[in-house]
């Protein structure tokens, strides 16, 4: 297949002024419903290129007649021990979906696993287009393996909506699969934390499941993490990475966020999020979980600059010199480059989250000179002695490169003298920089009063995370102060 877009193209970037103008005079609500044929036109369109029917004419109308609503499919993958199956059962326990893992799609051919790679992707192909599939939507798990079974799938068109991969370590994965059951009279599988058996009788009856040796995983979980690599590439604009080291209802209930959530609009409208507050506030942590949720493009200023230093471009020579002498990098320095990251294709097409700029009216007053005017301001809310103890408290153990605050200490008083605290957390560094941001705090959320949205930040991060959602979920705020 020939792409249409050079490599060697530049990427064609929106200027920031195009989205703003357009959600000032409510373009995208004017463009919803040619939006919605568009897409459907395209769905059509799609189908038929890869279906290659003798007739186009009556595939149409046949399609047609089964009803407008595309029915949704999911691909799980993960290690040896990651959880797939039981989770994908309890995903399809609530959304219906027909699941296919591994063993049932080798089935669908007589060689089964030796069978090559583009006959199983036809088997496939087949296999998704009964009934079944079609009405009720689909979860293939643990398939495909490798890298040639996946774009035989491509090839095929076979396109997940949503793609799942379960990550953990391999301490973890040995030790979950260390517990796996099977009952020799039924075949049952079982396991004795995550699916313990019915009653004292099975249980009792239980045998260590045969592939569950350490060395026999640890084997597979090797292969598997080779073959990773390029899945995750094949279906990055699909994907979504979930941490399976943690209890199961959570992953359950991560993952069913993810596959149930509308599929993102094609209009151009994107969150432009500010998050401000005193160092120590949560805001990195806040842009990291708004991140992975809803796919947005978290800019740490602060990381920006030592990145531009980094790169030794001309902005980054510009703001070495200050840095070199401990001074504040001028804000017509710092402005450019905040501008050259925003406007970068990522940001204007799915969104961003900047937070550690600006500190100060003036600097506001630069970001929207130069069109970069964000739609939704969050003011992290916690006392100036709250976010001291929260910096100040921050430690490090050198030998295992853990970092944990010292009112939740994982060690013993014993311990303490592995305990070592970064420079810029010490209280004569952190009390200098909340002062600077105590002296603009009143002048910047003025500023932004029309959209501010305050926060209580001194409660748990996802109790803060939600109070973010609400607001971030809500219409984008519209400039009505001018008559147009």
């Amino acid at each position: 297949m020939i792409s249409v877009i050079s490599e060697n193209a530049k990427p064609i970037k929106i200027p920031a002024e195009y989205n703003q103008y357009a959600e000032k005079h409510s373009i995208f609500e004017l463009l919803q419903v040619k939006l919605w044929c568009l897409s459907f036109f395209q769905f059509l369109l799609r189908s038929l290129i890869i279906d290659r029917p003798d007739d186009p004419v009556d595939y149409l109308i046949d399609y047609l007649g089964k009803g407008l609503e595309e029915r949704p499919s999911v691909f799980i993958l993960g290690p040896p021990g990651s959880g797939k199956q039981t989770l994908s059962e309890m995903l399809s326990n609530k959304l219906n979906y027909v699941v296919l893992d591994a063993p049932a799609v080798y089935a669908l051919c007589p060689q089964g696993q030796e069978t090559p790679p583009k006959e199983l992707a036809l088997a496939l192909k087949k296999r998704l287009k009964e009934s079944d599939c079609e009405s009720r939507g689909y979860m293939i798990v643990g398939f495909p393996v490798t890298e040639s079974q996946a774009k035989a799938l491509r090839w095929e068109g076979i396109f997940p909506d949503y793609t799942v991969f379960l990550e953990a370590s391999m301490e973890a994965l040995i030790e979950r699969q260390s517990g796996n059951r099977i009952d020799p009279e039924t075949g049952e599988s079982y396991h004795l934390l995550m699916k313990p058996p019915p009653n004292l009788q099975v249980e009792n009856r239980l045998i260590p499941h045969p592939d569950s040796s350490p060395n026999e995983l640890r084997e597979k979980i090797e292969a598997y993490e080779r073959e990773n690599f390029i899945l995750q590439q094949i279906y990055a604009t699909s994907a979504r990475m979930f941490n399976a080291d943690q209890p199961l209802t959570d992953v359950y209930a991560s993952v069913l966020a993810y596959v149930t959530q509308p599929p993102r609009n094609l209009a151009l409208r994107t969150p432009r999020i500010l998050l401000l507050g005193f160092v120590g506030s949560g805001r990195k942590t806040q842009a990291k979980l708004l991140a992975g949720k809803y796919g947005l493009v978290p800019v740490d200023c602060s990381a920006l600059i030592n990145q531009e230093i980094a790169s030794v471009s001309l902005l980054g020579k510009a703001m070495k010199t200050y840095v070199e002498r401990n001074m504040a990098v001028p804000d017509a320095i710092v402005v450019e480059a905040v501008k050259a990251r925003l406007t970068q294709p990522d940001c204007t097409t799915r969104g961003w989250i900047l937070y550690g700029y600006p500190r100060s009216k003036q600097q506001a007053e630069l970001l929207d000179a130069e069109g970069l005017t964000p739609n939704r301001v969050f003011a992290l809310d916690i006392s100036h002695i709250c976010a001291a103890e929260r910096l100040t408290g921050r430690r490090i153990d050198p030998v295992t490169g853990q970092r944990f605050h010292l009112s939740n200490r994982p060690f013993g008083d014993d311990m303490s003298v592995q305990m070592l605290q970064n420079p810029q957390d010490r209280e004569c560094v952190i009390g200098s920089k909340l002062a600077t941001f105590a002296a603009h705090k009143e002048q910047l959320y003025e500023y932004y009063a029309s959209n501010l949205i305050h926060i209580h930040a001194d409660v748990d991060v996802h109790t803060v995370f939600e109070e973010i959602e609400a607001g971030l979920v809500n219409p984008l705020p519209q400039d009505k102060s001018t008559n147009t």
